[in-house]
């Protein structure tokens, strides 16, 4: 039956053009979907927004929305693990067991202020996630008291013991979810981090003095 088929190389390279066409515009809706649903999230959290809000705002029918994942919590999924991943990334790079307790705050501090809406938002609304989103957002915070500690035993002359350390870094974590979780106004201009760095830099000098 084979025998019979001729090749035809002009139509075989125009389905290869059209399935690449095919894949870079799935692509394309793919993220422009995730980037509508993440400015939602950064304005209204991520209890309150719906399927319609996200069609219309990104221009992409509910039905397309769900072809690309399935359901909203697995949008929402990919969006807060893709935030934590970069979130994570940036810390690793930026605040180091090397740095100095001060260069480590002020990156450390820097870097949050780069997630400012998304966190702020995951912290407001984290009772009400889905366990396995509550999870992530677990994990995160972990990761942050591991790094601040690594740190701390590092660089700091103080004796303070494991148990004390990560007693000290929860209240400074927990003083910066506060700051957070009181945001209000969710615009670029508008950041709760450098309205409150002074504090933020003084607590951790208190905590964490060497």
């Amino acid at each position: 039956m084979w025998k019979n088929i001729e090749y035809n190389e002009y139509i075989f390279s125009e389905w290869v053009v059209s399935i690449g066409i095919r894949i870079v515009e799935k692509a394309k809706t793919r993220q422009k979907i995730i980037e509508a649903t993440e400015y939602l999230i950064k304005r209204k959290g991520f209890v309150k927004i719906s399927s319609k809000e996200i069609s219309k705002e990104c221009d992409v029918s509910q039905g397309s929305i769900f072809l690309h994942f399935n359901t909203k919590y697995g949008l929402l999924m990919t969006i807060l693990e893709s935030n934590i991943e970069s979130l994570e990334n940036d810390l690793k790079q930026q605040c180091t067991a090397d740095c100095s307790q001060e260069l480590l705050i002020k990156n450390f501090l820097e870097v949050l202020n780069s997630y400012e809406d998304i966190l702020a938002r995951i912290y407001r609304d984290h009772s009400y996630l889905e366990n396995d989103l509550k999870k992530k957002v677990d994990n995160l915070e972990i990761f942050m008291k591991n790094l601040i500690f690594d740190n701390y035993k590092k660089n700091s002359k103080e004796t303070l013991g494991i148990v004390d350390s990560f007693i000290a870094i929860d209240a400074f974590l927990s003083q910066i979810k506060d700051y957070l979780m009181s945001k209000e106004t969710f615009t670029s201009s508008n950041s709760v981090l450098r309205q409150r760095r002074g504090r933020i830099l003084k607590l951790y000098k208190i905590l964490f003095a060497s």
